[in-house]
């Protein structure tokens, strides 16, 4: 997205030729995300013990803050945590209560902030980069376990835009609150949506690189769990039967409807039918890749 623009913004930008090299990116994610972009912090009442900081290289050039946590039970797996947009970034999956619940039932977590967010540097917009390369991370580290994806929103869109990949190293995806495209989810909010049309006006082919209907018809053998809610306004059930018919395998999909969770809300707002649903779907035997 971020390419369609900065080419004509560069050669303003000031600073470290680093700085000069992202300097239209960032001035072209501030619609979109400068009210996330903020210092972050842990948070409150959650106890910083167990956890591991670590950083990782990732694709998009950045290097990406991820927290780790290894659960004290025979281990099950391993899920990396991608955050939703918002100020709590990873520390989401902290305050929300999924990351210790994850601990509970015998999984690693791996949760990160993406490039700009938090505590990583800000780069460009290959977010899907971010995802994938985490999960990669996560694979080398934790060799022989399942690696799995817990998503969100923004989390949601950025690694589905990844499962076509042939490195893509998710066994399962969970994937809560996500659009069919960028379009769907920006629509609400005007000038973030009037500027990514023009983007895609300058040029049409970045916008399919973060467009999760686009990738999914190319889809890897990986299961994934679509979670849309009743009482979400931002990505009704409609983005999910949207998402379910553009899939090339769509006996890998699974969905949950909730009735009223609030848009990412789902372990806040229905725990028992969210949880139960999402540890059962990490649970279950995969028929593998072929």
């Amino acid at each position: 997205m971020g390419e369609a623009i900065t080419s004509a913004l560069r050669f303003g930008a000031g600073g470290t030729p680093t700085a000069r090299r992202w300097y239209g990116h960032q001035l072209i994610k501030k619609p979109f995300f400068g009210r996330f972009m903020k210092p972050w912090r842990w948070p409150a009442d959650v106890p910083q013990e167990g956890w591991e900081r670590v950083q990782i290289a990732s694709r998009s050039t950045s290097q990406l803050a991820t927290i780790v946590a290894r659960t004290p039970l025979r281990p099950r797996g391993v899920v990396v945590c991608a955050h939703p947009m918002g100020f709590t970034c990873k520390g989401f999956w902290l305050r929300h209560g999924h990351a210790q619940a994850l601990l509970d039932a015998g999984f690693h977590v791996v949760a990160f902030d993406f490039n700009g967010f938090g505590e990583s540097p800000s780069t460009n917009f290959d977010f899907p980069g971010d995802a994938l390369s985490v999960g990669l991370w996560a694979r080398q580290t934790f060799p022989g376990l399942p690696v799995h994806a817990l998503t969100a929103s923004f989390g949601a869109i950025n690694t589905l835009s990844a499962i076509a990949e042939t490195n893509f190293p998710f066994d399962k995806v969970v994937a809560e609150g996500c659009p069919p495209t960028l379009p769907d989810f920006w629509k609400a909010y005007p000038f973030a949506h009037a500027v990514l049309n023009i983007g895609k006006r300058v040029n049409p082919q970045s916008e399919l690189k973060l467009r999760p209907v686009h990738h999914l018809a190319s889809m890897q053998d990986v299961d994934v769990l679509l979670i849309h809610s009743h009482g979400d306004r931002l990505t009704p059930v409609p983005f999910g039967d949207a998402l379910q018919q553009a899939a090339a395998k769509p006996e890998r999909i699974q969905r949950l409807v909730l009735e009223r969770a609030d848009h990412t809300h789902g372990m806040r707002d229905e725990p028992q039918r969210y949880w139960s649903a999402v540890l059962e779907f990490f649970n279950q035997k995969s028929p593998g890749r072929v």
